[in-house]
């Protein structure tokens, strides 16, 4: 009640009191793992395992409201007690599977890893602790992962990984584009000549990448939108560059209608990095159309994508998984201006539109059950 009442602050220290008597059940675990033998049909062990379950998802919940409220440290304590317990249960149940119980208990141990994960990853000096995170989770069978470095909220099992596609596999599509770069810079100079054309990544006036902007250190990273909520519907503006689009990638322009990730003018300010990261999903790959790069062939304007540092090129296509962990760098006086373009990962380009819209509309509902995950106390 007092939750619904919006008063988060009584409704935690209840709900944080609550958490004591489910600590009892935990007690079992000692027995468990000393006989290594839990049976569904044991009415005391079922039980037991049920307030485990129980506990283990009030302590998950708990940690996101101390990780929304900057209590990291005691968030991280939660969530290794959550995988813990989880793992417990699961490691002892050699002998009787706990089938009824076990797609709730990975359910928890994937939120709790990646909560974790992500605790370590906005920390810029804890982000290599975030690849070992990631390791764990994988030796777990957890949250999809397959390499350290890929750790996307939503993953697509059995797509193909590449951190970086070389300029010789590139489609043909890239060579047109970049045929035609002078006329998109050319939109982009017009739009340029108003400042106020251009907005803070991140700063809402989209309908995705909200936290974009928390992954932004320096001046600022600005961005117009030419495809995707926030965009214009005429061709009023970059009508060029908004009708090369529609020609070379229809599916783009459509994924990024869907949701899937906007068309944008990218803007990185002098003296200023979008810090280590990785992207929602691998459902996609990432298109960066060189159009104003300062020092193009020194190491001052750059991009890492997973272990390795890449140049952008006026006129040149850099393209790339944004699921991999990344981060770019203009330590220069000059701005950097590249097209940014989502487009669908090869493999579900391939199949019938409304199949990988299906896959995509999957990945738009897990994003929205992760947030609403946040707000909504178990019982």
């Amino acid at each position: 009640m007092k939750w619904q009442n919006k008063d988060y602050l009584i409704a935690m220290e209840g709900f944080q009191h609550s958490l004591q008597s489910y600590n009892v059940a935990w007690t079992w675990s000692d027995k468990a793992s000393s006989t290594n033998d839990i049976g569904e049909n044991d009415l005391n062990t079922t039980l037991s395992v049920n307030r485990s379950i129980t506990l283990a998802k009030r302590l998950l919940f708990c940690a996101y409201c101390e990780m929304d409220g900057n209590q990291i440290e005691s968030a991280r304590q939660r969530l290794a007690q959550c995988i813990s317990i989880c793992m417990t249960i699961l490691f002892s149940s050699t002998s009787h599977p706990l089938t009824s119980f076990e797609c709730n208990i990975r359910t928890i141990i994937n939120d709790s890893f990646m909560e974790l994960m992500l605790s370590m990853e906005e920390v810029p000096q804890h982000r290599f602790i975030a690849r070992h995170v990631a390791a764990l989770a994988i030796a777990t069978g957890s949250c999809g992962w397959s390499d350290p470095y890929q750790r996307p909220g939503f993953m697509h099992v059995g797509l193909s990984s590449h951190p970086h596609v070389s300029r010789e596999n590139h489609p043909p599509w890239c060579r047109e584009l970049e045929n035609n770069w002078r006329g998109v810079l050319n939109d982009y100079s017009q739009l340029n000549s108003t400042p106020s054309n251009f907005s803070n990544v991140g700063s809402g006036q989209r309908g995705s990448g909200h936290d974009d902007h928390m992954v932004v250190s320096g001046v600022s990273w600005k961005e117009y939108v030419l495809f995707g909520t926030g965009s214009k519907e005429s061709d009023n503006d970059a009508s060029f560059t908004k009708q090369l689009l529609r020609k070379l990638l229809p599916d783009a322009v459509e994924l990024a209608k869907r949701g899937g990730g906007e068309i944008i003018y990218s803007c990185l300010s002098p003296r200023t990095y979008i810090k280590s990261h990785c992207g929602p999903t691998n459902l996609r790959w990432t298109v960066h159309l060189g159009l104003v790069i300062p020092n193009s062939s020194g190491p001052d304007c750059q991009i890492r994508v997973r272990e390795n540092w890449y140049s952008w090129q006026p006129g040149h296509v850099l393209l790339f998984d944004d699921s991999f962990e990344h981060e770019v760098r203009n330590d220069t006086d000059e701005t950097r201006v590249v097209l940014l373009i989502r487009i669908w990962h090869p493999q579900l380009a391939c199949m019938e539109r409304n199949e990988r819209e299906s896959i995509l509309a999957k990945a738009i509902a897990k994003k929205e059950e992760e947030v609403a995950k946040r707000y909504h106390p178990p019982m």
